[in-house]
């Protein structure tokens, strides 16, 4: 019964570690940045939009939302900066489109302009339109009023 028991335990340690050679007596630990499971002969790199923090790990973790990783074999994701946004897993950040905005970094998405705002692309703020013109929500820029009309 102990020879099951160090053959299980042996198991579970043996996670996020390799071997290249039949008839080893040890494990080699996977660097951070890669991931290897059970009776691996090699180690996996982390794909881009992914990560691996720690040594002998068994998986990478995708980035969270808000942030991204462009290279393979990363060990974190970077944050998005204002003005841009990205989903689970991603490989690079998008521009908020014209009318939209991220007033914050790490953002998921970005927000629509109000009535009386617009924004350009990549935004990170709404600009208010001056007397004399107006625009509608999610405006990319604002329009003046005809003559007879005032705002």
């Amino acid at each position: 019964m102990l020879v099951k028991w160090i053959m299980i335990v042996n198991v579970f340690t043996n996670i996020g570690k390799y071997s290249t050679s039949a008839g080893s007596t040890f494990c080699s630990s996977c660097a951070a940045g890669s991931y290897s499971s059970t009776g691996a002969t090699a180690c996996t790199t982390c794909a881009a939009g992914s990560y691996s923090a720690s040594v002998d790990s068994s998986s990478c973790s995708s980035c969270a939302a808000g942030t991204y990783q462009a290279s393979s074999g990363s060990t974190s994701c970077s944050v998005c900066p204002t003005g841009k946004y990205s989903a689970a897993g991603a490989t690079s950040c998008v521009s908020c489109s014209a009318g939209t905005y991220a007033s914050s970094t790490s953002s998921s998405s970005c927000i629509t302009c109000p009535a009386g705002t617009y924004s350009a692309a990549g935004s990170a703020s709404c600009t208010t339109c001056t007397a004399g013109s107006y625009a509608l929500s999610g405006s990319s820029s604002c329009t003046t009023c005809t003559a007879g009309y005032y705002r």
